[in-house]
């Protein structure tokens, strides 16, 4: 997924602000689904209908910060997916600008309902499960 950086995306010094990279991800990992083919109202139903109340929690994130973005830069997110467990899911994620990756991260994602971890739908665990080798 291709974003371009804004001036809103900036700290004082016109390099992109750390917390935003994580908002930048965010859209990766709903761009990831996109991309898998998932047709997200469809899926978060049928999600909805064998565990109502769920939801996705961001369990932990490792991310490095290795050089910095500026305004205009064009950046791509790439996700992948690392592993697909009973209740939660690991992914793999990058800010590049060209050949440079700027940030690397780690984030195990979460299915919760009811306020407790819950297992995976089997539609979203067969599709997530896709990409990995």
């Amino acid at each position: 997924m291709q974003i371009r950086v804004y001036y809103e995306d900036t700290d004082f010094s016109g390099i992109v602000y750390h917390a935003n990279y994580l908002r930048f991800m965010e859209r990766g990992r709903t761009n990831h689904l996109r991309l898998k083919g998932a047709e997200q109202h469809a899926l978060f139903a049928e999600a909805q209908a064998e565990r109502p109340g769920f939801a996705f929690v961001v369990r932990s994130m490792q991310i490095d910060y290795l050089k910095p973005a500026r305004m205009d830069d064009v950046l791509d997110i790439v996700t992948w997916t690392l592993a697909v467990k009973g209740a939660s899911i690991s992914l793999a994620q990058e800010v590049r600008r060209g050949a440079d990756v700027l940030v690397s991260a780690q984030v195990r994602v979460a299915f919760i309902s009811e306020g407790r971890a819950q297992p995976i739908p089997k539609a979203l665990r067969l599709l997530l499960k896709a990409d990995i080798s």
